[in-house]
C-alpha cells in the first residue's frame, strides 16, 4: 500500500490509475473486465491474491458515486456500460443485463507500473483496497447505455446486521437441524464438537448428548449400573451418577393414559460437586440425566404424560423419541423408525451456553482413553472467543 501511494505522489510514467472489475456471475466464477486498454487496444493483465494472472476486457465500463458519507448513510454507487449486450452475453456464459441483479462486483484499482509485464509485477499484487458491491437494480437502459444501480452486501431490503438473532443464553451458533439429511455425526456448523465425541466419567467413556432441556443423553445400559439410590443417603460424591424415584402416568398402546407407576420411571443425576444435600431441581450440585438405549425391533418403549420421560433410542447415529403411545420395535405395522405417530427425532443439541461450558470445559481435559474427561467445576480458562465453536471460526 504504501508503494502504490508513493508511485501516484511521483506521477511517473507508469503512474496512470488503472481500475479493474471482477463480476462473480455465479458462485466462484468470475469474469473481469476494464475501462482501461493497452495502447494496441487489447486486454490487460492483472494477478490476484494468489498470483494467478487474470486477463482483463476492455469494455465501456463505469463506477461512481463511492463517496463515503459522514451521516451514516451508505453510497450506493452506480455501474454504467455500454449497451452491447452480445459481449456481455459471451463474457458471462449467456445472461443478459436482467440476469445481473444479485451479483457481486468487486472494484481493484491500481497503477500501470504493476500490470502483468510492467516492471512493478509481483505477487501479491500491488493495489489499492478494493471495495466490493452486489448490484441491487437495473436503474435505466437505452440503446447507447445500460445503468445498475450499486449496494453494499448487506444495505439491502431485508438485511440487518447482525444477521442473526442473538438469544441470552442461547448457543449463537447455526447448527443443522433434523431436517438435514446428513449422518449426525458428519454433520457441520459452528461448533467444533463431533457428536460421536466421548467424555469420560468414572473410567467410562459415554457418548454425549444434550437435549432441549440442557439435560445430559447417556446410554442407559451403562447409567443404570453405576447409579446409586439416592434415598436415605448423606453424602454424595462429585462424577457419580445417582437416581430417585417417581411416580410417572404412561400411555398405553392405543394412546390412552393408564393409572401406572412404572418401576422404570427413574430419575437420574449426575453429582458435579460433592455434597451432603439430595438431589433435586434446585440443588446446584446436580445435573439431570436422561437416558437412552440402542434400538431394537423386539424392544418395548414408552411413552408418559411427562414427556421428558418418553424412552429415547440411538438408530444409525439419530436419536428417536417415543410420541404419545406405548410400543414395541417400530410401532404398528412400521417396518422403519420415521417421523409418524409412534416416533419423532430428539435434538442431540439443546443450544444452550450451559451445554458448551460442560463439553468444552471437558474437551480441555482429555482422558488416558481417549476420551474427555467430565470436569464439571472446574476453573480453567475457556478458549479464546469464548464458545462455542471457536476451533473452527476464530478470528
Amino acid at each position: 500500500m504504501t508503494a502504490i501511494v508513493e508511485n501516484v505522489q511521483k506521477q511517473g510514467v507508469e503512474s496512470s490509475i488503472i481500475t479493474l472489475y471482477d463480476l462473480e456471475y455465479a458462485t466462484g466464477v468470475f469474469a473481469y473486465f476494464t475501462s482501461a486498454i493497452d495502447e494496441d487496444l487489447s486486454s490487460i493483465q492483472f494477478r490476484d491474491v494468489g498470483g494467478t494472472i487474470r486477463t482483463y476486457t476492455p469494455i465501456p465500463i463505469e463506477l461512481e458515486g463511492f463517496d463515503v458519507q459522514s451521516d451514516g448513510a451508505i453510497a450506493r454507487p452506480t455501474m454504467t456500460v455500454a449497451n452491447i449486450e452480445s459481449t456481455f452475453k459471451d463474457a458471462l456464459g449467456g445472461l443478459g443485463f436482467e440476469d445481473l441483479i444479485g451479483k457481486r462486483i468487486t472494484r481493484r484499482t491500481t497503477q500501470e507500473k504493476y500490470l502483468v509485464g510492467n516492471s512493478g509485477d509481483s505477487t501479491p499484487p500491488v493495489e489499492f483496497p478494493s471495495v466490493t458491491y452486489v448490484i441491487d437494480r437495473l436503474a435505466s437502459k437505452s440503446v447507447m447505455a445500460v445503468e445498475f444501480e450499486l449496494a453494499a452486501p448487506f444495505d439491502l431490503a431485508g438485511i440487518k446486521l447482525p444477521r442473526r438473532v442473538v438469544v441470552g443464553g442461547a448457543c449463537p451458533w447455526k447448527y443443522q437441524g433434523a431436517s438435514t439429511t446428513l449422518a449426525e455425526v458428519n454433520k457441520e456448523g459452528g461448533c467444533s464438537w463431533r457428536l460421536d465425541n466421548k467424555i469420560n466419567i468414572g473410567g467410562t467413556d459415554y457418548l454425549l448428548a444434550i437435549n432441549e432441556s440442557d439435560e445430559m443423553i447417556l446410554l442407559k445400559t451403562a447409567v443404570t449400573g453405576a447409579a446409586s439410590n439416592a434415598s436415605g443417603l448423606s453424602s454424595f460424591t462429585q462424577n457419580s451418577f445417582y437416581f430417585t424415584a417417581t411416580a410417572q402416568q404412561r400411555y398405553g398402546t392405543t394412546g390412552v393414559l393408564l393409572d401406572v407407576n412404572n418401576a422404570d420411571t427413574r430419575q437420574y443425576w449426575f453429582c458435579i460437586r460433592a455434597t451432603s444435600t439430595a438431589p433435586s431441581d434446585t440443588n446446584s450440585a446436580f445435573r439431570k440425566i436422561r437416558v437412552y438405549q440402542a434400538f431394537s425391533t423386539s424392544g418395548a418403549y414408552y411413552g408418559y404424560r411427562d414427556k421428558a420421560f418418553n424412552d429415547v433410542v440411538l438408530q444409525s447415529g439419530v436419536f428417536w423419541r417415543v410420541q404419545r403411545t406405548s410400543l414395541t420395535g417400530y410401532g404398528g405395522t412400521q417396518t422403519s423408525i420415521s417421523e409418524n405417530i409412534y416416533w419423532t427425532k430428539a435434538d442431540r443439541c439443546g443450544k444452550q451456553i450451559t451445554s458448551c461450558r460442560l463439553r468444552f470445559q471437558a474437551k480441555l481435559h482429555p482422558s488416558v482413553s481417549g476420551a474427555f474427561s467430565a470436569l464439571q467445576d472446574n476453573t480453567k480458562a475457556l478458549p479464546f472467543g469464548g464458545y462455542p465453536g471457536v476451533i473452527q471460526r476464530r478470528r
